[in-house]
């Protein structure tokens, strides 16, 4: 399930857009920036994902932070990629076709900032063969693939320093490599290493089956989930079904977090989000093109999260995936859009609504 949409982030980055943006510095006279929300604060967060060497640079995505930031979002999710030629391969790299440019990632951080807005730098690895997804990787050789992860980790590590991100990822869904014992070292030294070069908080993100098995959970400063909870297998099912799934889940994760004494450290959603198609509430991770457009059930679950989990105390933040995709001229959002984006529908309405009200919500 969720190797089909991991597969439709890389396979559908289809056209580059290179329209360079403007500057995020200040020019004298200018107003100054907007203060940043205090690292205390719930983190309400929104995800862009790039494709293209230079899509961090395009209007598509430099100027709809303004219109975020009319939404609530507080906080911006940055997701880059680095790649292996197969599943099997042991060494990860940048693809010169297909990952943004640091000066890109540089640049949209600090317009980020420019904004108000937080940033959480959160790269991933994906294959060119089949799907692509991380989940499915099978290093022939684990030792050699965790020495070039370091490697890449340390480049990211380096960036999110020197361009002050507030969060950093070390990956997410490596389903076959974050759960096994034996691996466990390498992770250890995976994070020493993200924490020689960032010095700020460190976060991992588990796919939402296998949350509980990840073995290095002590290692990090919070904790968190892919949470693309299957909530209902009904065609239409209401707000308040879907409600109660969630507060199903988010009871089992608590009862887990304290558990485990887990509970002493922040709970991130790393990354949530709902098509707007049929099926959407029983496979939220697949996207499938050319099921029917269903903006009323998207906005549904978006009103469920919002309601339940998204108020929980114990949640630190929540990071909506994604705003669109600017390397793939398809997925704009707008009424006729099956994606994940709520821009411009109704669930765009639902997620202002809550996060500008009185009191808003993670």
């Amino acid at each position: 399930m969720k190797a089909k949409r991991r597969s439709v982030r890389v396979l559908l980055a289809l056209l580059a857009l290179t329209v360079q943006g403007c500057s995020a510095g200040q020019g004298a006279g200018s107003a100054p920036d907007p203060p940043l929300p205090a690292m205390s604060a719930a983190m309400r967060g929104m995800t862009e994902a790039g494709y293209k060497p230079q899509v961090f640079d395009t209007p598509q995505v430099t100027q709809e932070l303004a219109r975020m930031k009319r939404d609530g979002i507080t906080w911006l999710a940055i997701q880059v990629a680095w790649f292996q030629a197969t599943n099997a391969s042991v060494r990860i790299a940048p693809d010169p076709a297909k990952t943004p440019t640091d000066a890109s990632v540089r640049a949209l951080i600090a317009r980020a900032h420019a904004s108000g807005m937080r940033v959480f730098l959160n790269p991933f690895v994906n294959s060119l063969e089949g799907g692509g997804w991380q989940a499915n990787f099978r290093p022939a050789s684990p030792a050699k693939w965790f020495l070039s992860f370091d490697s890449y980790l340390a480049h990211y590590a380096r960036l999110a320093q020197a361009t002050h991100a507030d969060l950093f990822a070390i990956g997410d869904e490596f389903d076959s490599l974050d759960t096994v014992p034996a691996y466990r070292p390498y992770w250890l030294r995976a994070i020493a290493v993200a924490r020689r070069y960032y010095h700020g908080p460190i976060v991992y993100g588990a796919d939402y089956p296998n949350y509980q098995q990840v073995t290095f959970w002590q290692a990090l400063d919070d904790v968190g989930v892919d949470a693309y909870f299957p909530l209902s297998q009904e065609s239409a099912p209401s707000v308040a079904t879907l409600a109660a799934s969630w507060r199903a889940v988010a009871g089992e994760i608590q009862a887990w977090r304290k558990s485990t004494g887990l509970d002493r450290k922040g709970f991130i959603i790393t990354e949530l989000g709902y098509p707007s198609e049929d099926g959407a509430a029983a496979q939220p991770g697949a996207w499938l093109p050319h099921q029917p457009v269903n903006l009323v059930l998207q906005q549904r679950l978006y009103q469920a999260t919002l309601t339940t989990i998204g108020q929980e105390p114990w949640l630190r933040g929540l990071f909506w995936f994604w705003w669109a995709n600017p390397s793939n001229p398809n997925w704009q959002g707008g009424p006729r859009d099956n994606g994940y984006t709520p821009r411009g529908k109704p669930a765009e309405a639902t997620l202002r609504h809550y996060y500008n009200g009185p009191g808003g919500t993670a």
